[in-house]
C-alpha cells in the first residue's frame, strides 16, 4: 500500500500592535485552527496534481526515514511554489490591499 501526504498552510497578516495571538477569533467561514489574523489569511492546500506518493522502501511495504525526506520535500516543494506566485497578493496586506 503507497502512502501519500496531505498537507494545509495558512499565511496570516498580524498588523501592527495586534502581536501573534492577535484576532483568536478565525476569520467567518475559514476555519483556521488557532484563530485567525487581525486582517487577511491567505491558504494553501497539497496540489492534487503533484501530491507525493511513497511506495514504501522498507520491508513489507513499510514506510522509511528515506520516504518521509522525499515526502516533505516535496510537500516544500510545493508550497515554494504556490506561496511564491501569491507573493503579489500577500505584500500587498500591510498597505490595505484585499
Amino acid at each position: 500500500m503507497p502512502f501519500k501526504i496531505r498537507y494545509q498552510v495558512n499565511i496570516d497578516f498580524v498588523g501592527a500592535g495586534a502581536g501573534p495571538m492577535g484576532a483568536l477569533s478565525p476569520a467567518a467561514g475559514q476555519m483556521l485552527p488557532g484563530g485567525g489574523a487581525s486582517s487577511q489569511t491567505k491558504g494553501f492546500v497539497g496540489n492534487p496534481a503533484i501530491i507525493p506518493i511513497a511506495i514504501g522502501a522498507g520491508a513489507g511495504q513499510t514506510l522509511n526515514a528515506g520516504d518521509v525526506t522525499n515526502l516533505t520535500n516535496a510537500m516544500a516543494a510545493d508550497m515554494v511554489t504556490q506561496i511564491n506566485a501569491a507573493l503579489a497578493v500577500i505584500n500587498a496586506w500591510p498597505t490595505g490591499g484585499p
